[in-house]
């Protein structure tokens, strides 16, 4: 499994599109090569080249300074900051979070990736920081983005099937970011067991999740928040485990002979994938996905 993320990560980082651009899939990329990272002791010494090269600052649009796909950039640069903790690489995703917390509109998060985006940056530096103020504003996002796109009869989020791993992805990241005994974690967990209850019987016989087709980006959200719930007590492991088991034996085989994941649909699309259809966003997802399987299956 790890020789696996190894190659997957270096394929990437020799293969992949726009690798220098600071773009929220790049950041995607970049939380999963740093997990690889930690997770087998080998680095590619990528992502701190690459967090240089931005200078620490998000892709802001002075227009909408607060949308969260230029805020995912500031979760790489939490990672990296475990190895480089100047002050200056967390500054700028201080100063704009902050910033939001003051301004104090919680509409923002428009659409359920905006969990994988924003919430765990928020919830990182306000568990960081102890500030308060900025746990209770992330929640409060939280919770309008879930009246307006989570039903609670189904347990699914709208738009597809890839937005629902999104979703799921980030409240997993965001509750592993939160002490055991935090209110706030206990509801994400209860949002994520809820979701995975129903994203379970959408898996399909082939191991992928996909809204018109197998989609290893979806399979390799899902499969990360389901291990991680697992490995963090709030999934039960025997109901669980196969589904775990079978997303990642489907993942494996979207990869091609190189280590390049294939049949990656675009985000939030209807459009099916193909074999060579890759993404950075996807390859991360994998491998923060393999970083959770490595503790349920010791010796892979």
């Amino acid at each position: 499994m790890t020789d696996t993320m190894i190659k997957a990560s270096a394929t990437w980082v020799i293969k992949g599109s726009d690798l220098a651009a600071n773009t929220w899939s790049n950041a995607s990329f970049h939380v999963g090569n740093l997990a690889q990272v930690r997770t087998t002791g080998i680095s590619n010494h990528k992502t701190w080249p690459w967090v240089q090269a931005n200078k620490y600052l998000l892709p802001l649009d002075p227009a909408n300074p607060f949308a969260p796909d230029a805020q995912s950039t500031g979760e790489p640069y939490l990672d990296v900051a475990f190895f480089h903790p100047e002050p200056e690489v967390l500054q700028p995703l201080r100063d704009n979070l902050r910033a939001q917390v003051q301004d104090g509109k919680t509409g923002y998060w428009r659409s359920p990736d905006a969990l994988n985006m924003a919430l765990p940056s928020f919830t990182r530096i306000a568990v960081a920081d102890q500030d308060q103020a900025m746990l209770d504003y992330s929640f409060k996002s939280y919770r309008s983005l879930k009246a307006r796109t989570f039903n609670e009869f189904t347990g699914l989020w709208s738009l597809n099937v890839q937005t629902n791993g999104w979703a799921v992805q980030g409240l997993a990241k965001a509750m592993l970011a939160l002490p055991a005994d935090h209110p706030y974690r206990a509801e994400y967990a209860k949002t994520l067991r809820k979701s995975v209850q129903t994203l379970r019987f959408l898996q399909r016989h082939d191991g992928f999740w996909g809204s018109t087709g197998k989609d290893s980006a979806a399979t390799a959200m899902i499969t990360y928040a389901i291990a991680a719930g697992i490995n963090a007590g709030v999934l039960d492991r025997e109901t669980y485990l196969p589904h775990v088991q079978k997303g990642w034996q489907a993942l494996l085989t979207a990869l091609d002979a190189d280590g390049t994941l294939g049949w990656v649909a675009a985000r939030n699309s209807w459009k099916p994938a193909s074999a060579g259809d890759t993404g950075g966003f996807a390859v991360g997802s994998f491998l923060i996905a393999g970083q959770q399987l490595v503790p349920l299956t010791p010796g892979c």
